[in-house]
């Protein structure tokens, strides 16, 4: 997969060069590269060119991440214009009506892109460019009808220019002039003005000119006019038509004159051919060079027709997702239905056959609930253990016998010489009532002998002293 390389398409009247870029290191690498001749004669259709793109990206096997379209100078217009504001968003704002009175153009049949070329004390310098609404639509809509939407549309200017910015390290202690020619075009970049962005003429030239003459005067124009500068220290000329000589036009502009080629920019996995302008490639590179990099893209798309292709596949994929999870929850509740199904039934059985169970260890007892059943058979079973360890006889604490040695072990726990008489036991299901006496003051360590008792508690005492012995009545619970 060749995800991480894109898609450079350079547009112009007569032709389309694509190419398949990647990065490489500080420069960019073409893969693969072809061109495909548009329709002639007529206006600017590209109907057709757009499916053999198509075409030819499926017969070649290439596999792309985005798209991104460099347009012809002949396609746009470019101007620098002054903007009261200084902000990048005021600028935004104001640009279209700024625009549609310099270049007398209808700013809603019009895309317009721009950048801010120098700033100053009363505003910016923005370099505008403006391409008819209709060359913008049809392209996408070529595009896009053959699945290859673009991400951006840029002038070819920028493109070129992002492809030559990767060698001026290269010169940065130089004030360096660029200079691409050919037969049909011409592109001068300039030295950035401070704190600006190096500004770029493109222009249409004739094959019957003088390159040479050509070259010397418009590079002269350039250092001259006001987004120029006036100490350029070399000139770098790449010369595709091979008909400037460089001895002379160093001569003529009394500033150094140097080649050089397309291999300094990019970086070709191809045989060198003749069927492919090696202009147009460096074009189509630097349009692929906006996706492969962190840059600023100077777009039509944003004013007229916004990408919406990301954001398309965005939102399907969270639809996509939003589906899966809406299935997987109805899945998991499902599941968990049947769960609490099925536990429900094993409970079910469970409790009944518990319950039957119940009324035959417990007979008489009334089955309120698992939990208090399950209460009274752990009381239970504790009282069968004291039973069967010799603490309790086998009716249990509550029976009259176990009362009655409660009782007699707390009356033989009382020291020997009180002497205690009982003369009446009453014993009832809750209480003991004791009718007695003892000897003087001996009521007391009776009272205290049942308090100590660990099964006994007195619940109401009284005494009266007569015939020199304590006469009482105490009535005992059980704790």
């Amino acid at each position: 997969m060749e995800q991480n390389k894109h898609l450079g398409i350079y547009i112009a009247p007569d032709k389309a060069t694509v190419v398949l870029a990647g990065k490489t290191g500080s420069g960019v690498e073409i893969a693969q590269q072809f061109s495909i001749a548009l329709p002639a004669g007529g206006p600017f259709s590209f109907a057709q060119t757009a499916a053999d793109i198509a075409s030819a990206c499926q017969e070649k096997q290439i596999v792309f991440g985005d798209i991104a379209v460099a347009l012809d100078c002949k396609l746009y217009r470019q101007q620098l214009l002054h903007s009261e504001f200084t902000e990048y968003r005021q600028i935004a704002q104001t640009i279209k009506f700024d625009a549609e009175e310099a270049l007398a153009v209808n700013a809603a049949d019009t895309a317009i892109a721009f950048e801010p070329a120098s700033k100053g004390l009363s505003g910016t310098e923005v370099s505008v460019f403006a391409v008819g609404a209709s060359v913008v639509s049809a392209i996408i809509t070529a595009m896009a009808a053959n699945k290859l939407d673009p991400v951006s549309i840029e002038p070819d200017s920028i493109c070129l220019r992002r492809i030559i910015e990767q060698i001026t390290e290269q010169n940065e202690d130089l004030k360096v002039m660029w200079m691409v020619l050919s037969e049909k075009k011409c592109f001068i970049v300039s030295p950035p003005l401070a704190g600006g962005k190096a500004q770029i003429r493109a222009f249409v030239t004739a094959e019957s000119q003088n390159k040479t003459n050509l070259a010397a005067r418009e590079i002269v124009l350039t250092t001259a006019s006001a987004a120029g500068n006036k100490d350029i220290q070399k000139v770098l000329i790449y010369d595709s038509t091979g008909k400037v000589d460089i001895a002379e036009l160093s001569r003529d502009i009394s500033v150094p004159v140097e080649p050089f080629g397309t291999e300094q920019v990019i970086t070709s996995l191809l045989a060198p051919s003749s069927e492919v302008d090696n202009l147009d490639v460096m074009i189509a590179a630097g349009a692929a060079a906006g996706l492969l990099t962190k840059c600023e893209r100077i777009d039509f798309r944003p004013d007229f027709m916004p990408y919406q292709g990301k954001k398309e596949i965005l939102e399907k994929g969270i639809k996509m997702l939003s589906f899966c999870l809406l299935l997987l929850f109805v899945v998991v509740g499902v599941y968990l239905h049947m769960q609490y199904y099925k536990t429900s039934s094993y409970r079910n059985k469970l409790n009944e056959k518990f319950k039957a169970e119940y009324s035959i260890a417990m007979p008489g007892a009334k089955f309120v609930s698992s939990r208090d059943a399950a209460g009274k058979l752990k009381r239970e079973i504790n009282k069968i253990k004291d039973v069967r360890s010799g603490l309790l006889s086998a009716a249990g604490d509550d029976s009259v016998e176990a009362k009655l040695t409660f009782l007699f072990e707390a009356v033989n726990s009382v020291p020997k010489n009180i002497d205690v008489d009982i003369e009446k036991i009453a014993v009832t299901t809750k209480t003991m009532t004791i009718t007695g006496s003892t000897s003087s003051q001996g009521h007391l360590q009776l009272f205290g002998a049942v308090d100590k008792h660990p099964k006994l508690v007195k619940a109401n005492a009284t005494y009266e002293g007569k015939d020199n012995r304590d006469h009482f009545r105490l009535t005992i619970d059980l704790k």
